[in-house]
């Protein structure tokens, strides 16, 4: 069940970086910051849009390969900081994230402190870190 929700996964990464309608590039490094636009709920295949979660969750980029990752509550906000690098391959772009200490912000199915966030077009990144581990994936847009 777990391969099916890996495949899953990379089929959709690999069908949203493919419609990338833009020429366009993200400027993959130096200050942006995102916004959580959705939750893939991972094996029921169900979808929370931002409107209907209870929290909102931002990320946030700066030119010196820190980063910060804040949820926010009605009444409380979380955050998670640490540094990023950007990983290129032929196939893929992603950052790693190391966060400086344990959070529960920290989106991956073991105890690292590392996140693995896929780029997928210039506008988007989706973190499926839980994915393997039948949890969701986290989908965020570019707001700055």
């Amino acid at each position: 069940m777990k391969k099916l929700v890996i495949l899953i996964s990379f089929t959709f990464l690999m069908i949203n970086q493919s419609c990338d309608s833009t020429d366009e590039e993200i400027d993959l490094q130096g200050n942006k910051l995102f916004e959580l636009q959705y939750i893939n709920a991972g094996m029921s295949g169900k979808i929370i849009e931002k409107k209907d979660m209870e929290f909102n969750e931002f990320i946030e980029f700066s030119s010196d390969n820190h980063f910060v990752k804040r949820r926010v509550y009605p009444d409380s906000t979380s955050s998670s900081t640490g540094r990023y690098t950007l990983i290129q391959s032929e196939d893929s772009k992603y950052y790693e994230f190391e966060h400086e200490e344990d959070s529960y912000l920290i989106q991956n199915c073991g105890s690292s402190l590392k996140e693995h966030i896929s780029i997928l077009n210039n506008m988007e990144i989706f973190n499926g870190g839980y994915l393997p581990c039948d949890g969701p994936g986290f989908g965020y847009k570019l707001v700055n």
